[in-house]
C-alpha cells in the first residue's frame, strides 16, 4: 500500500527520533546494558515515531531495530527508522537474540509488561538477562525535547480554549456529565484524542475529572483528594448525573492530549456569586502557585517544595484541607509529570529527595477539599535552566463566577 497521509496528520521529523535513539543508547551504556526492550505502545511511539502493534530494541551501540507486526506497512511509513515485519513474538526473539551477543543484559520496561509476556520473553531469550529498567527510564522519558514542549504548548492553547467556554455553557439545572460531554465533543473537534493515558493505572485515565458540591469531595480509587460520585460502582470516578447547584464549588478537572502530548489543569467555577470560603481556598491555592512557579528551578529538592506548599496552607489556616490532609484520604504528592503520560515522575512529593531538572513538565496539582466541595487549581508548567517555571496553560488562575 502507498501510504499517503494529509497534513494533519504529521509525523514525528528523523531529526527528533534519531537524538532519542542516542540517549537510549546511552542509557544502555550507563546502565551496563547490551540494549534496551519496548513493549509498550507509548514507549515504542515515543523511541521509533509510529504507535502500531511492535516493539523496539535500541542497542548500546545507537542501533534500533524496530519489529513491527500490525501494520507494518503502515508503521514504514510512519517512523523514519528502518521497520522490519514479524508474525509475531517467536520471530520477534529469534530477531532479538541475532541482535545481541550471547549473555547479553537486556533492559525492559517491567512495570507496563504482563507477567505473562515477561515470562514468554525469559523463556524464548535463551542466555539473555531481562533487567527492570523502568526507574531510568522514566527519568530518561521526564526530560522533554523541544519537539515535545511543542505538542505540549499546543495541548495547552486548546485547553484554554475550552475553559474560556465553560461559562457560556454552564446554566442551572446542567449535570456533570452534560458539561463533560460539551467540553469532550469540543476538544476532540480541536484534535484531542480524548484518551489521558496514565502508566500502569488501576482505572483507565480519563479527561472529564468534573465533580461539585459535597458529593464532588467523595474518595473513590483514584490517588487523589478527592474523585466524585462517578456514573456507576463501575466506574465510580469524575463527572457524575449529579446537577451543578449555584453557590457549590465545580471542580473541572479537564485533560487534553494533542498528537500524543497531554496538559493537565483544572479550574474551580461557581454559579452564582462564591461563597467566602470558596473565595479563601482558592486565594490560597492561588498562593501555592504562584511560589512554586517561582520556586521551581533546576536543583531545587522536591521534598522541600512539598513543605513549601503546605506550610503556605498552613499560614493561610487551611491546612488540613489542602491536599486533603485531613480527611483520611490525603495525597503525599502536590504535582506529578505529564506528557505522553499522568502519573510518572517527577513528583513534588512528601519528603523526596529528588532534584528539579530543566526540561522537565509538572501538573501542579493544587487541591483543597472543602464541607461545601472540591476547589482546584492546577496547571502544566516547564522546567526552564533560568528564571521561573514557564506556564504552558495560557489561561489565568482566577477562581470564575458565572452570572445566573
Amino acid at each position: 500500500m502507498n501510504w499517503r497521509f494529509p497534513d494533519w496528520y504529521r509525523l514525528v521529523p528523523p531529526e527528533v527520533i534519531q537524538p532519542r535513539v542516542e540517549r537510549i543508547a546511552g542509557l544502555c551504556r550507563q546502565q551496563g546494558l547490551d540494549g534496551l526492550l519496548l513493549t509498550d505502545a507509548y514507549d515504542v511511539f515515543y523511541a521509533c515515531g509510529s504507535g502500531q502493534q511492535g516493539l523496539v530494541l535500541v542497542r548500546d551501540s545507537g542501533e534500533a531495530l524496530v519489529l513491527m507486526r500490525r501494520d507494518a506497512g503502515r508503521a514504514a511509513a510512519e517512523s523514519p527508522l528502518p521497520v522490519t515485519p514479524i508474525s509475531g513474538l517467536t520471530q520477534a526473539a529469534e530477531l532479538i537474540q541475532e541482535a545481541l551477543p550471547a549473555g547479553a543484559r537486556l533492559g525492559a520496561t517491567l512495570d507496563v509488561m504482563p507477567a505473562v509476556d515477561y515470562l514468554g520473553w525469559q523463556k524464548r531469550l535463551s542466555g539473555v538477562e531481562i533487567i527492570d529498567i523502568t526507574g531510568p527510564w522514566l527519568s530518561l522519558k521526564a526530560i522533554k525535547d523541544p519537539w515535545e514542549i511543542e505538542r505540549m504548548a499546543a495541548a495547552g492553547e486548546l485547553a484554554a480554549g475550552l475553559y474560556r467556554r465553560i461559562p457560556a455553557l454552564l446554566h442551572p439545572g446542567m449535570s456533570e456529565a452534560e458539561l463533560a460531554g460539551e467540553l469532550q465533543r469540543r476538544a476532540m473537534a480541536g484534535g484531542s484524542i480524548d484518551y489521558m493515558r496514565s502508566r500502569k493505572t488501576y482505572q483507565q485515565t480519563y479527561s472529564w475529572h468534573i465533580s461539585s458540591g459535597p458529593e464532588g469531595g467523595l474518595p473513590s480509587a483514584m490517588d487523589a483528594p478527592f474523585n466524585g460520585l462517578g456514573l456507576s460502582p463501575a466506574f465510580p470516578l469524575g463527572a457524575g448525573h449529579r446537577q451543578i447547584q449555584p453557590g457549590e464549588p465545580l471542580n473541572v478537572d479537564f485533560g487534553v492530549s494533542l498528537e500524543g502530548y497531554q496538559t493537565d489543569q483544572t479550574r474551580t467555577f461557581t454559579l452564582g456569586p462564591a461563597p467566602a470560603e470558596i473565595r479563601a481556598a482558592h486565594d490560597c491555592l492561588a498562593a501555592v502557585e504562584d511560589a512554586l512557579l517561582e520556586a521551581l528551578v533546576p536543583g531545587a529538592v522536591s521534598g522541600e517544595l512539598f513543605e513549601l506548599a503546605v506550610g503556605l496552607a498552613e499560614a493561610h489556616g487551611l491546612g488540613g484541607q489542602f491536599l486533603g490532609r485531613d480527611s483520611g484520604h490525603g495525597i503525599r504528592f502536590c504535582a506529578h509529570g505529564v506528557g505522553q503520560e499522568l502519573g510518572v515522575p517527577p513528583y513534588i512529593l512528601k519528603n523526596s529527595p529528588a532534584l528539579v531538572r530543566a526540561g522537565q513538565t509538572y501538573a501542579l496539582e493544587l487541591k483543597m477539599l472543602l464541607p461545601s466541595g472540591p476547589v482546584g487549581l492546577e496547571n502544566t508548567v516547564l522546567v526552564r535552566a533560568e528564571g521561573p517555571a514557564r506556564n504552558l496553560v495560557p489561561l489565568g488562575s482566577e477562581l470564575v463566577e458565572v452570572p445566573l
